[in-house]
Formats: structure tokens, sequence, C-alpha cells
């Protein structure tokens, strides 16, 4: 019998053959965002733009490389958030840590920190701040003389003191309290949050990436209404003359949640739309 003792070829492991693979493996998990996915982690893994993979897509992938994407590709197909993955998050233009004791900041919290930015006063209290992303972005701008940034979570608070250090920023006081609890005496011209708005029905229905985010600052009891009511009540103790409160909306009961501040005696009540065109910030004074 004739032996043949050609080398057996090997699949390519190169910059595009790895993504292309990586790629059809996501694809096949239903992820419709599965291009991105990969060129994110590999270039993360690469420590290089998304961009610049197109020029090295004839580079080969070392042993390490390879098994740290494959790890990252089956914990993606897992459904497990790209962001949780690398451990980072772009937030208005800053880089910032995330992990499961925060959430993921997105699109609409820039907004809202946006919108904050536009009617700039001394004192900013962040009430919920989870991964300090907006009191550190608003500490970023320099146009604030005093930030202070409240959760009831010790670890999400671990982490947004992280990522003030990240981002070179020391002028933020971050309070551990259950929504105004340990702030009392302490009064703000501007009160800012994302609070949790999910009820447990909409939770249930939730892609399964949200499964990894933690619920605590999720769900909310009442139907999602539990923070909003508790802010509405007692957020004009906490409010100087003239303060002016920023909130994040769970746009399918930004209705609800309107006629709650109305009642609660706020002002000049306007609800943002996000981009894409759902109502998602409340903006309101006292």
């Amino acid at each position: 019998m004739k032996i043949d003792n050609k080398p057996s070829r090997q699949q390519p492991n190169d910059v595009y053959s790895a993504l292309k693979n990586a790629e059809h493996i996501l694809t096949g998990c239903g992820l419709r965002d599965a291009k991105s996915s990969a060129e994110i982690l590999l270039s993360f893994i690469l420590n290089t733009s998304r961009s610049k993979l197109f020029l090295i897509r004839t580079r080969e992938l070392s042993e390490n490389e390879t098994a740290v994407f494959d790890d990252y590709i089956l914990r993606r197909s897992k459904r497990e958030p790209v962001e949780y993955i690398t451990g980072f998050c772009g937030f208005m233009g800053y880089e910032f840590y995330v992990n499961e004791n925060v959430l993921i900041p997105r699109p609409e919290t820039e907004l809202l920190t946006e919108e904050v930015l536009k009617e700039v006063k001394p004192g900013v209290l962040d009430l919920c701040t989870g991964s300090g992303c907006i009191a550190v972005s608003l500490a970023k701008s320099g146009l604030f003389k005093k930030i202070t940034a409240s959760d009831i979570s010790e670890k999400a608070l671990e982490t947004a003191v992280k990522n003030a250090g990240l981002n070179g920023v020391q002028s933020v006081e971050f309070v551990k309290s259950d929504v105004f609890e340990n702030l009392m005496d302490m009064k703000f011209d501007i009160i800012v949050s994302n609070p949790p708005y999910v009820s447990q029905e909409e939770y249930e229905r939730l892609e399964p990436e949200l499964g990894f985010e933690p619920k605590i600052a999720l769900t909310a009891p009442d139907d999602g209404l539990f923070f909003y009511k508790k802010i509405a009540k007692q957020s004009g103790d906490y409010l100087n003359e003239g303060g002016m409160i920023f909130l994040e909306l769970n746009a399918n009961k930004s209705g609800e949640i309107k006629k709650i501040f109305q009642d609660a005696g706020f002002k000049h009540i306007k609800i943002i739309n996000d981009y894409a065109g759902l109502p998602r910030i409340l903006k309101a004074g006292i």
C-alpha cells in the first residue's frame, strides 16, 4: 500500500480567514451583528482599529491570538455582549470599563448627557450612576462646579470610581445611596438619572444579551414606574430654586411618566425623542 507522506493542508489562519470563519459561526447562531462583533473582538485582541483590519488581512494570527479569538467568539455565540467580553465601552468619545455589575452605556444615555450639557448649572447629581458614564462625561466637559454620583450597588460604585481614574477625573464625589437615602441635606441644580425602568413582563421579552446585565439596574417594581414615582416625589427636596431634572424614559410609558411629574408639581415638562424617534428623555423644572 502506497502511503502519501504529503502534509495535510491546514486551514488558513490569517486575519481575513479568521474573520470570515467567525462571522459564519455567529451568523449561524442568529446574530444580526455577526460581522461587526467579529471585527470588534479581533481588533481588540490585535490592539488595532476595525478600519485597519483590512490593511492587515494577510497577517497570520499567533497560536495565542487564535485561542483568545476562539474563546471570544464562543462567548459571543452564547449571546454575551461584546462590551463584557472586551471589558470596555465607548461613550461620549471616552472609554469606560464595563462588567457584570453595571449596565453597558447606550446611545440613548449619550442623548441624555448631551441634554444636560445644554443646561449648564453649578451642581449636578447623577442618580443611579452605574458605570459612572454620565458623571464622568459631564466632569470631562469642565462646565460644572460640583458633580455627585450615587448608586445603591457598591460594586457599581467601584467600577464608576475606576472609570473616573481611567478618564483622569478627580472632581466627582461618589456616594453609596438607595436613591436619596444618604444624600440628606444636599442640594443640586440638576438631577440626572437613568433609573431602572423595565417591568418584569418587559424583562421576559428582552434580547438574550440583556440577561448578562445586572437585573437590579434594569428592572423596577410597579410595572417599571417605581423609581420615576420615587424621584418625582422626593427630588424637589434636593433641588435648588430653578433646578432641573433630566431622566431617561421607558419609551413605552412616556405618557404615564410625564403625568407622574405633572402631578408632582414639575413645570415646563418636555419629552425629547431619541435617534429612533422614540420618546426617551424627560426634561422638567421646579
